[in-house]
């Protein structure tokens, strides 16, 4: 059975019963969906651990979305016997429909709750997320959106990405303040460099002001996460207004250039990191001046 057919075979189990939960699996793999999760684990659970999901789920959609322009694959969207759902979640791209390779929604998901799986341990939560991302992958599949080689090929990449972002977080930890500072500026003129699309630059704005708001924040604000819960939910909702208000107000306010997208979501990523935490301790709803640790298994709150 070749791709064609297998989308043809899974396009024609489709019915509104599991129209709606591949609609509500489509939305647990995009943007919007990821812009409330990563900053949760940020603002509510661990700063350390916010920063490197963020980050690690940063490059791997860069590298995704590389891929995806340098192969320049047609979707299966319109191909004879194939019937496609949420056609929207498919346009974000700046080159589609030629951006099939691989899955950002295979890719992206098995990042994020691989990397979640990783931080909390916990067997029950390693079948849960295992379960999920293959839900959301083959959702992809079932809406007819991509090929089987694309979702597959996804979880591939996002498997290798953890292991070698696992394996060199705890090298990179202890690197100096002055190379740590090189990195969060180098990193994203690197990207720009090899990826000068609109993703890649927006991506390098993202990690410029987040790699920035870190550093500064660990140094100027040293936010402590409180354990009360309604602090962490006025937090929580604060700094996520914050955020939205920054995406949407900037793109009406910056004249639309690749330069002003870098800019916009160099705020974005220095308000998630430093401005949002500056605000929870200046309203008193975090302390400051003292430091949080994160081990393997225990997300320190």
């Amino acid at each position: 059975m070749n791709q064609t057919e297998i989308l043809r075979f899974m396009t024609q189990l489709q019915h509104p019963f599991f129209d709606g939960i591949a609609a509500v699996l489509t939305f647990l793999g995009n943007e919007e969906f990821y812009f409330l999760v990563i900053p949760l684990v940020y603002w509510c659970f661990s700063k350390k651990a916010g920063f490197r999901l963020f980050y690690i789920f940063l490059l791997s959609v860069t590298v995704n979305s590389f891929l995806k322009i340098t192969y320049a694959i047609q979707r299966p969207i319109g191909v004879e016997g194939v019937h496609s759902l949420f056609i929207s979640s498919a346009e974000v791209g700046s080159h589609y429909p030629y951006d099939s390779f691989p899955s950002g929604h295979a890719q992206g998901s098995a990042t994020l709750w691989g990397y979640l799986a990783y931080l909390i341990a916990r067997p029950s939560f390693w079948v849960f997320s295992i379960v999920l991302v293959l839900f959301i992958s083959l959702s992809r599949l079932y809406s007819g959106l991509h090929w089987p080689t694309d979702v597959v090929v996804g979880m591939i990449l996002a498997v290798i990405i953890l292991m070698l972002a696992i394996y060199l977080q705890s090298k990179l930890s202890k690197l100096s303040k002055k190379v740590k500072w090189m990195l969060a500026i180098g990193v994203p003129f690197v990207i720009i460099a090899i990826f000068p699309e609109e993703e890649g630059i927006k991506y390098a704005g993202f990690l410029l002001g987040a790699g920035l708001g870190y550093l500064l924040e660990t140094k100027k604000v040293k936010m402590i996460i409180s354990g009360a819960i309604i602090r962490k939910i006025l937090a929580y909702g604060i700094g996520i207004i914050g955020l939205f208000a920054l995406q949407i107000g900037l793109k009406m306010i910056f004249p639309e250039a690749l330069l002003f997208d870098f800019v916009r979501y160099a705020f974005i990523g220095l308000w998630g990191l430093l401005g949002a935490p500056y605000l929870f301790v200046l309203l008193k709803l975090y302390k400051s001046e003292q430091n949080i640790t994160t081990s393997k298994g225990n997300v320190s709150v």
